[in-house]
């Protein structure tokens, strides 16, 4: 018997090919668990309430007390609102597959059109709807990848958050937003210190920050009569208002719009979207590398949630194997049992006379043993096989090993 072995300290190919798939693919589950551990944990959504406390010493009163559109672009802040007898309508948190196709309904009905500040996770779950909105003459804000809170989120996130939103949409659109409306904001006089200072990051990347004179706190399901109150304008002064058509049960919101814009339209009053109602166009083409990252983006994620989509599926149909393969070892078990319970009650226990009994087997045998690359395995191997109390002939075949 002979064996060619490697040079000491020689790694086979086939073994580093091994070791490096394996490392690319623990390295992709890795990637495709923790992006869907950051896109998926929107477990506060449906709470839209502005955060409490916090100091607002920061805070220009140029902003605490000025319009609901900042623009602190280029180091200077200047604020701005809709004019009178015009009211901006926005609606957050969205898309949403049931709530926003009703609210779209609603505004066709009417002739209006609205600013739709989109989530980009849900974004990226619903294009088709995101593509409706802009399709019907919308306008689309960014909202944050899923629903951050900027001020309390550290400066790298509210990058992520940002710059991620708007890949999404340009992604699905082609559009890009300028836009923004951080989550949990509210009124300009609840700014606080954390808000600001991620308005100010905003700005420099060239974002408007777009703030509510008037939330009709649907989030919270009051009624519909208490959201139309809560909408309703107290004069001729132009207003921000703030709905949602994502982050929950929506129908009061839909029930209450419908009543609302018929009563607007009554008033005087013009509905339109933030860019519209401030003269400011708040939308552009995307450029060719914002749109193909933004591509990138959103079939990176959605690839993710295939494979751990796969995955969980996977595990579903091995544990459903692994209970039918319980089943049924457990029901042989006892067949068996009961049948060998009454063959030796028959008495019938022994061996049947008519299974043929095969002669032993003596004489020497060659074992003949293919290696290609298996320095690692190869005398574990041959042991084992020397270790039979067998006369045997041990052939290793060197199969081209490198």
């Amino acid at each position: 018997m002979s064996v060619r072995r490697p040079s000491k300290g020689a790694v086979p190919a086939s073994v580093r090919a091994h070791w490096f798939v394996l490392m690319a693919v623990v390295f992709a589950l890795g990637v495709a668990l923790a992006v869907q551990g950051y896109m998926h944990h929107l477990a506060g959504i449906a709470d839209d309430s502005v955060p409490a406390g916090g100091s607002a010493s920061t805070v220009p009163d140029a902003v605490s007390h000025g319009g609901p559109v900042v623009d602190a672009r280029d180091g200077a802040v200047r604020t701005v609102g809709p004019a009178d007898h015009t009211l901006a309508l926005t609606f957050d948190d969205g898309p949403d597959p049931v709530w926003t196709p009703q609210i779209l309904d609603v505004l066709r009905k009417h002739h209006v059109h609205a600013t739709f500040f989109v989530v980009g996770s849900a974004a990226i779950d619903h294009p088709d709807l995101v593509r409706s909105i802009l399709a019907d003459g919308n306008e689309i804000g960014v909202h944050t990848l899923t629903h951050a809170d900027l001020g309390s989120a550290p400066a790298w996130r509210q990058q992520l958050e940002v710059q991620g939103d708007q890949q999404a949409i340009a992604g699905i659109t082609g559009r890009a937003a300028t836009l923004l409306r951080p989550p949990y904001s509210s009124e300009s006089d609840a700014v606080r210190d954390g808000t600001w200072s991620a308005m100010r990051t905003a700005a420099d990347q060239g974002y408007l920050t777009v703030l509510t004179t008037k939330d009709s706190e649907d989030w919270q399901r009051p009624g519909v009569a208490a959201i139309e109150r809560n909408l309703a304008p107290s004069g001729p002064q132009g207003q921000v208002l703030l709905m949602h058509d994502g982050g929950g049960d929506r129908d009061q919101t839909v029930a209450a719009l419908d009543s609302a814009l018929t009563k607007f339209a009554d008033q005087g009053f013009r509905v339109t979207t933030v860019g519209d109602a401030v003269g400011i166009t708040s939308m552009r083409d995307a450029s060719a590398g914002e749109q193909i990252s933004g591509t990138a983006l959103v079939w990176g994620i959605r690839l993710s949630d295939f494979v751990i989509t796969a995955i969980s599926w996977a595990l579903v149909a091995a544990g459903a194997v692994t209970v039918i393969r319980a089943v049924l070892v457990v029901g042989f078990a006892a067949r068996h049992r009961s049948a060998a319970r009454r063959s030796r009650a028959a008495g019938r226990s022994r061996r049947r006379v008519d299974v043929p009994v095969r002669p032993e087997i003596t004489e020497p045998v060659s074992v003949i043993v293919p290696a290609y690359n298996e320095s690692a395995g190869i005398e574990a191997a041959v042991r084992s096989i020397v270790a039979s109390t067998h006369p045997v002939e041990i052939i290793v075949v060197d199969d081209g090993s490198t």
